[in-house]
């Protein structure tokens, strides 16, 4: 999966309603009432698995012990209706789901014997969630766990984004296009051998010019879709993306 396209220096616009959809996820699953809840928290597990994954091992934790706490950590964020206490004017879910990770994990080094963890019931196979994370990840000795837990964090929004745009293009008819050139799309300017691309998918350079254009409008579009979900207010979306941004950068 290739990096995230550039989003350039000027600020970009809101999502379209904006207001009904911001922190949505983080609320629907808070609530044990929304007919939406395991659906929710099965997209919070999969957004944000990889992030608390990589916290908790970079705070000192085995792989499997690592993985193992993970796992009972969603588990108890359901469990122990953690969510439904959360108040989108307290801030971003981001920073509040590290807080929760930090004091789960206080609360774990005192628990000198305990149930198996999960008690037995699985909000979303690991083996799966594991089987996901595919991208190479070059870890930095002098990372700690909170840059860990953001640079997880920007990489997987970045992976979800690009998956809904190949998405996109495939139901459009236009997947083998959108292969051939999203190693492009990365790029400030459409360079590369589109002349010869164009000419293998019956194209003008022109018209794969613009397709390209229009693919990295649509990937903005989704980008600030998937962050609007986890910040309490659209005064805040911008600052979440260059947040993000820094923490690609490493």
């Amino acid at each position: 999966m290739p990096d995230a396209p550039p989003l350039g220096s000027a600020e970009l616009p809101l999502p379209s309603g904006f207001a009904t959809t911001h922190w949505s996820l983080v609320l629907s699953a808070g609530d044990k009432h929304d007919a939406r809840v395991t659906e929710a928290m099965e997209s919070l597990c999969r957004i944000y698995w990889p992030a608390v994954h990589s916290y908790i091992r970079r705070s000192g934790y085995d792989p499997e012990s690592a993985r193992d706490l993970t796992q009972e950590f969603f588990a108890r964020l359901l469990e122990k209706d953690w969510l439904s206490t959360v108040d989108p004017a307290c801030g971003r879910f981001r920073a509040f789901l590290k807080t929760v990770v930090q004091r789960f994990l206080i609360d774990e080094h005192h628990r000198a014997h305990r149930l198996k963890r999960g008690g037995g019931r699985a909000l979303v196979s690991l083996e799966e969630l594991m089987a996901e994370e595919t991208r190479p990840v070059a870890l930095k000795d002098e990372w700690t766990a909170d840059q860990e837990f953001d640079r997880r964090w920007a990489l997987a929004v970045v992976e979800r984004t690009f998956a809904r745009l190949r998405s996109e293009a495939e139901l459009a008819g236009q997947g083998p296009l959108f292969a051939a050139v999203q190693g492009l799309l990365t790029d400030g300017t459409a360079s590369g051998p589109l002349a010869e691309i164009g000419a293998a998918h019956g194209l003008g350079l022109s018209a794969v010019k613009m397709r390209i254009h229009r693919w990295r409008a649509r990937y903005r579009e989704l980008l600030l879709e998937e962050v609007a979900n986890t910040v309490p207010s659209p005064a805040d979306l911008h600052e979440e993306l260059r947040h993000l941004m820094q923490a690609l950068a490493g």
